[in-house]
């Protein structure tokens, strides 16, 4: 807190009153002490003196026992006007004679000599004897009333004396303290005028040659040289001001060019369709292209400062992390396929360490490439090379059908024939021979057709599936093989089967199939049974392998047929693989291999489980929806199995 104002001339004047005062008290003081104690031991001799007479006098009347005596001696003292009482004791302290006293007797005789002042009084109790025998006491008080109205006048006087020399010393320190303030104020105001209008021309007048002429020599040549010194800082500040200027200018072009080659880096920067982002030690982020922004999902305010996982709370793949916090560790990373965990793209990541002037790594910058498409494109390509691949498999297998299966009924057609060429003069022979013509050429028509249906039989894309409700599909087919079903009194019972996208006509051929042969490998009474539940990878069937994440319709079928043995269950899916002569059981061996076929275009899985004489259960798993190939899940396959 700031002391309070107070002006010179005040404070001058303060000085000397205040020690004029001084002085005068402290000597008024003394004079007063003095005069108070003399007057006491003046006062006291006094008492002593007539206490000592007093005492001799009335000593023969203690002696005597002649109180008139005494009493004549103390009535004596009446006349001493500031004598207020004269009591005299025997010495077994009871009053022998006295008078004044009218508020009461003393207090007991002490025994000794005592003075006591006791307030306005002065009080003496001298010891009476006689030839060094104590005969009694004398009480003697006096009034000291006039002492102290004495003290008093003295008192009035010296107040009386202080105030006059008071205002003598106030009228002199006025005169005096001007010879002392006057410069000193003049000084303050020159002082203040170079403060306030900041002009170091002006000058303090000079008065005398003491102090306070020093001080204000003194001044006036500091004022001189703060003007030169300002002389001189103006020329720098108006030199400073145009450097500044030059400067100022020159910074101007260099953040002008700095920004617009920020900008034309931003704009770059923001024009790759390759993902940019740069990240601290810490993990935040410090540079978000838009392409980021976009396959983030995030706006570039949202992420800018912010960690990763901050940004990204529900991250559950910390592979990105992982391989920042090596790239920190300088070393220059290549991620050739990531599926980012924010988006449906696949990313080939680039991170690259980034070092400061120290030389220390700091930063990461991520590049991230967008090769959604052409992984895209690769899965096509992988696909298409297996279609490739599996249709090269066909024309083999057509290479093996056209050079045997198919050449059989031509060989026994033309071994027939010239049979039928030389026993033509034998009607019974001939007849014959032409009967196994026929029963040739119907085969091969059978071939010929199963062959063209099975190479007809292409992948139907799943754009081009719709929901198929396999109850109908069945109904359908039981309605179909009705005459069938009749002539072998089979007993078909089937469950609840789900609906499905797939290829409609496929679909039934798959069930027209599957129940043609239920009703055809038996020697009693069949018994087919349908049964649908849903899964998911892994299958029951050890041999059938399914995609992960994806729900199966597992289709069961069973019947109480034949059965075959275990080691030909690999067998029986390829074409014109047959178990059985023709001539035991009708068919081209073509049935089964469209099966695997038709369920494999539906990305689906097929496997049998057999035993001799105790019938077929064939297993058929249909994805619910449509699954997207991709390179790392291929599509499902099913490994058959007799079991």
């Amino acid at each position: 807190m700031a002391a309070p104002y107070t002006p010179i001339q005040r404070k001058l004047m303060r000085v000397i009153m205040g020690t004029c005062g001084l002085m005068l008290v402290v000597t008024f003081a003394s004079l007063f002490v003095f005069e108070y104690v003399s007057y006491r031991n003046i006062a006291r001799r006094e008492l002593q003196e007539l206490a000592e007479v007093v005492a001799a006098n009335t000593a023969s009347s203690l002696a005597f026992d002649v109180p008139e005596d005494a009493a004549q001696v103390l009535g004596s003292l009446r006349k001493q006007k500031s004598l207020q009482a004269a009591w005299l004791y025997k010495a077994n302290g009871t009053l022998f004679a006295g008078h004044g006293l009218k508020d009461g007797l003393p207090a007991t005789d002490p025994g000794i000599r005592v003075f006591r002042f006791n307030g306005r009084y002065l009080e003496c109790f001298e010891p009476v004897s006689e030839n060094g025998r104590r005969l009694g006491t004398l009480y003697l008080r006096t009034d000291l009333s006039v002492m102290y109205n004495r003290l008093a006048l003295y008192a009035a006087f010296a107040l009386l004396t202080t105030g006059l020399a008071a205002l003598l010393a106030f009228l002199f320190s006025r005169r005096l303290q001007r010879s002392i303030s006057r410069p000193i104020l003049d000084l303050a105001t020159t002082a203040s005028t170079v403060s306030e209008q900041k002009n170091y021309a002006v000058r303090a007048t000079h008065q005398g040659n003491d102090e306070v002429g020093q001080l204000t020599h003194a001044f006036n040549g500091m004022l001189a040289q703060i003007e030169e010194q300002n002389a001189e800082i103006n020329q720098l500040n108006q030199n400073l001001e145009q450097k500044v200027d030059e400067r100022t200018g020159q910074l101007r072009q260099s953040n002008r060019t700095l920004q617009e080659q920020r900008d034309f880096i931003d704009k770059i920067i923001n024009a790759s369709i390759d993902l940019i982002a740069v990240f601290d030690n810490q993990l935040r982020y410090l540079v978000v292209n838009d392409t980021a922004c976009r396959n983030f999902g995030r706006a570039r305010s949202e992420m800018l400062g912010r960690s990763l996982r901050e940004v990204f709370p529900n991250l559950a793949d910390a592979r990105v992390e992982q391989l920042l916090q090596r790239a920190l560790l300088g070393e220059l990373i290549q991620d050739d396929s990531y599926q980012s965990q924010v988006s449906d793209r696949v990313l080939q990541n680039f991170y690259i360490p980034l070092a400061n002037d120290a030389g220390q790594v700091d930063r990461v910058l991520l590049i991230g490439h967008d090769i959604t498409e052409v992984m895209r494109s690769q899965r096509q390509l992988q696909a298409l090379n297996a279609d490739l691949e599996k249709s090269n498999r066909d024309l083999e297998q057509f290479a093996y059908i056209a050079s045997h299966d198919l050449q059989e009924p031509l060989r026994k057609i033309q071994t027939f024939a010239d049979l039928s060429f030389r026993n033509i003069q034998h009607p019974q022979i001939l007849e014959r021979y032409l009967g196994k013509i026929g029963s040739s050429a119907a085969r091969m028509s059978n071939l010929i057709r199963d062959v063209l249906n099975f190479s007809r039989l292409s992948r139907a894309g799943s754009d081009t599936w719709e929901p198929v409700d396999l109850n109908a599909i069945l109904d359908g087919i039981r309605n179909d093989l009705e005459l069938l079903i009749e002539e072998k009194a089979a007993v078909i019972t089937a469950g609840p089967l789900p609906v499905i996208m797939g290829n409609p006509l496929q679909l039934g051929q798959l069930f027209q199939n599957l129940l043609t042969n239920a009703l055809k490998f038996t020697e009693r009474q069949p018994r087919i049974s349908i049964t649908a539940t849903t899964i998911e990878a892994p299958a029951p069937n050890p041999a059938v392998h399914l995609r992960p994440g994806i729900a199966y319709a597992e289709l069961r079928f069973t019947d109480n047929g034949i059965g075959f043995e275990a080691e030909y269950a690999d067998k029986i899916f390829a074409v014109f693989q047959r178990l059985h002569t023709s001539s035991q059981y009708a068919g081209t061996g073509i049935g089964l291999a469209l099966c695997k076929k038709i369920v494999e275009n539906h990305d689906g899985a097929i496997a049998v489980e057999s035993l001799l004489g105790a019938g077929t259960s064939f297993l058929v798993y249909l994805p619910l929806s449509p699954v997207a190939a991709t390179p790392s899940a291929p599509p499902a396959q099913g490994k058959q199995n007799a079991g």
